[in-house]
Protein backbone atom coordinates (compact mmCIF):
# COMPACT_ATOMS: atom_id res chain seq x y z
CA UNK A 1 0.00 0.00 0.00
CA UNK A 2 2.79 2.40 0.92
CA UNK A 3 4.59 1.73 -2.39
CA UNK A 4 1.34 2.28 -4.30
CA UNK A 5 0.73 5.58 -2.52
CA UNK A 6 4.33 6.65 -3.16
CA UNK A 7 3.98 5.83 -6.89
CA UNK A 8 0.76 7.81 -7.16
CA UNK A 9 2.36 10.76 -5.40
CA UNK A 10 5.35 10.61 -7.76
CA UNK A 11 3.04 11.11 -10.76
CA UNK A 12 0.51 13.37 -9.06
CA UNK A 13 1.48 16.42 -11.16
CA UNK A 14 2.76 14.58 -14.25
CA UNK A 15 2.60 16.82 -17.28
CA UNK A 16 1.47 19.90 -15.36
CA UNK A 17 3.18 23.15 -16.31
CA UNK A 18 3.97 25.15 -13.19
CA UNK A 19 5.54 28.50 -12.33
CA UNK A 20 6.61 29.17 -8.73
CA UNK A 21 7.83 32.69 -8.03
CA UNK A 22 10.56 33.01 -5.44
CA UNK A 23 11.36 29.32 -5.77
CA UNK A 24 15.04 29.36 -4.92
CA UNK A 25 14.69 29.67 -1.13
CA UNK A 26 12.41 28.64 1.72
CA UNK A 27 8.79 27.70 1.05
CA UNK A 28 9.18 28.47 -2.66
CA UNK A 29 12.11 26.07 -3.04
CA UNK A 30 10.26 23.34 -1.11
CA UNK A 31 7.26 23.84 -3.39
CA UNK A 32 9.42 23.59 -6.52
CA UNK A 33 11.03 20.38 -5.25
CA UNK A 34 7.72 18.78 -4.31
CA UNK A 35 6.07 19.55 -7.64
CA UNK A 36 9.09 18.53 -9.72
CA UNK A 37 9.40 15.23 -7.82
CA UNK A 38 5.74 14.60 -8.63
CA UNK A 39 6.18 14.93 -12.38
CA UNK A 40 5.48 18.62 -13.02
CA UNK A 41 7.48 20.75 -15.41
CA UNK A 42 8.44 23.57 -13.04
CA UNK A 43 9.95 26.98 -13.70
CA UNK A 44 10.85 29.43 -10.98
CA UNK A 45 11.96 33.04 -10.72
CA UNK A 46 14.77 34.84 -8.95
CA UNK A 47 16.52 38.17 -9.29
CA UNK A 48 19.83 36.33 -9.63
CA UNK A 49 20.98 32.77 -10.22
CA UNK A 50 21.80 31.17 -6.85
CA UNK A 51 25.37 29.95 -6.26
CA UNK A 52 25.69 26.50 -7.73
CA UNK A 53 22.20 26.79 -9.21
CA UNK A 54 21.10 25.92 -12.70
CA UNK A 55 19.45 28.44 -14.95
CA UNK A 56 17.60 25.78 -16.98
CA UNK A 57 14.47 25.99 -14.85
CA UNK A 58 15.03 29.55 -13.65
CA UNK A 59 13.82 32.79 -15.15
CA UNK A 60 16.09 35.54 -13.93
CA UNK A 61 13.87 38.57 -13.40
CA UNK A 62 12.72 40.97 -10.71
CA UNK A 63 8.98 40.28 -10.51
CA UNK A 64 8.46 43.39 -8.38
CA UNK A 65 8.79 45.41 -11.61
CA UNK A 66 6.39 45.54 -14.54
CA UNK A 67 9.27 44.66 -16.90
CA UNK A 68 10.31 41.70 -14.79
CA UNK A 69 6.77 40.33 -14.63
CA UNK A 70 6.37 40.73 -18.39
CA UNK A 71 9.65 38.84 -18.96
CA UNK A 72 8.45 36.01 -16.70
CA UNK A 73 5.09 35.76 -18.49
CA UNK A 74 6.65 35.76 -21.97
CA UNK A 75 9.44 33.31 -21.08
CA UNK A 76 7.11 30.91 -19.26
CA UNK A 77 4.67 30.75 -22.15
CA UNK A 78 7.54 30.26 -24.63
CA UNK A 79 9.24 27.51 -22.61
CA UNK A 80 6.16 25.63 -21.40
CA UNK A 81 3.61 26.46 -24.11
CA UNK A 82 1.07 27.47 -21.47
CA UNK A 83 0.59 27.28 -17.72
CA UNK A 84 -1.53 25.03 -15.53
CA UNK A 85 -0.48 26.22 -12.06
CA UNK A 86 0.83 29.61 -10.94
CA UNK A 87 2.13 29.83 -7.38
CA UNK A 88 2.88 33.37 -6.24
CA UNK A 89 5.34 32.58 -3.46
CA UNK A 90 7.74 35.50 -3.74
CA UNK A 91 7.81 37.81 -0.76
CA UNK A 92 9.87 39.63 1.75
CA UNK A 93 10.68 42.94 3.30
CA UNK A 94 13.81 45.03 3.40
CA UNK A 95 12.31 48.22 4.76
CA UNK A 96 13.68 49.61 8.03
CA UNK A 97 12.04 49.28 11.42
CA UNK A 98 10.51 52.18 13.25
CA UNK A 99 6.83 51.55 12.71
CA UNK A 100 4.53 53.64 10.57
CA UNK A 101 6.47 56.86 11.18
CA UNK A 102 9.68 55.26 9.94
CA UNK A 103 8.27 54.26 6.56
CA UNK A 104 8.38 56.56 3.54
CA UNK A 105 6.17 56.33 0.46
CA UNK A 106 9.08 54.57 -1.27
CA UNK A 107 9.22 51.91 1.48
CA UNK A 108 5.49 51.25 1.12
CA UNK A 109 5.74 51.14 -2.69
CA UNK A 110 8.69 48.71 -2.52
CA UNK A 111 6.79 46.36 -0.19
CA UNK A 112 3.62 46.50 -2.28
CA UNK A 113 5.45 46.02 -5.59
CA UNK A 114 7.16 42.86 -4.33
CA UNK A 115 4.42 41.32 -2.20
CA UNK A 116 1.23 42.37 -4.00
CA UNK A 117 1.79 43.87 -7.44
CA UNK A 118 4.04 41.03 -8.57
CA UNK A 119 1.13 38.64 -8.02
CA UNK A 120 -1.40 41.01 -9.58
CA UNK A 121 0.71 41.42 -12.73
CA UNK A 122 1.40 37.70 -13.09
CA UNK A 123 -2.24 36.77 -12.46
CA UNK A 124 -3.33 39.27 -15.10
CA UNK A 125 -0.72 37.92 -17.52
CA UNK A 126 -1.51 34.21 -17.17
CA UNK A 127 -5.26 34.21 -16.53
CA UNK A 128 -6.28 34.79 -20.18
CA UNK A 129 -4.42 31.68 -21.38
CA UNK A 130 -5.82 29.64 -18.48
CA UNK A 131 -9.33 30.74 -19.43
CA UNK A 132 -8.70 29.84 -23.09
CA UNK A 133 -7.49 26.35 -22.14
CA UNK A 134 -10.46 25.94 -19.79
CA UNK A 135 -8.38 25.17 -16.69
CA UNK A 136 -5.74 26.51 -14.36
CA UNK A 137 -4.93 27.16 -10.74
CA UNK A 138 -3.54 30.32 -9.14
CA UNK A 139 -2.25 30.16 -5.57
CA UNK A 140 -1.11 33.14 -3.49
CA UNK A 141 1.20 32.34 -0.58
CA UNK A 142 0.47 34.75 2.24
CA UNK A 143 1.93 35.20 5.70
CA UNK A 144 0.74 34.99 9.27
CA UNK A 145 1.83 38.61 9.47
CA UNK A 146 -1.28 39.53 7.50
CA UNK A 147 -3.10 39.22 10.82
CA UNK A 148 -0.21 39.48 13.30
CA UNK A 149 2.19 42.12 11.95
CA UNK A 150 5.36 43.06 13.73
CA UNK A 151 4.36 46.69 14.24
CA UNK A 152 7.92 47.98 14.51
CA UNK A 153 9.25 46.22 11.43
CA UNK A 154 6.85 44.76 8.87
CA UNK A 155 3.74 46.92 8.58
CA UNK A 156 4.03 47.42 4.82
CA UNK A 157 4.82 43.73 4.23
CA UNK A 158 1.88 42.64 6.39
CA UNK A 159 -0.50 45.01 4.60
CA UNK A 160 0.65 43.79 1.18
CA UNK A 161 0.34 40.10 2.13
CA UNK A 162 -3.12 40.66 3.59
Amino acid sequence: MKTEQHSCQRAEFKGKRVLVTGGTKGIGAATVNRLASSGAMVLTTARSVPNGGSSNDLIQADVSTREGAEKVIKTTLERLGGLDILINSVGGSSVPGGGVLGLTDDHWREAFDLNLMSAVRLDRGFLPSMLRQGSGVIIHVSSIQRTLPLFEATLAYAAAKA
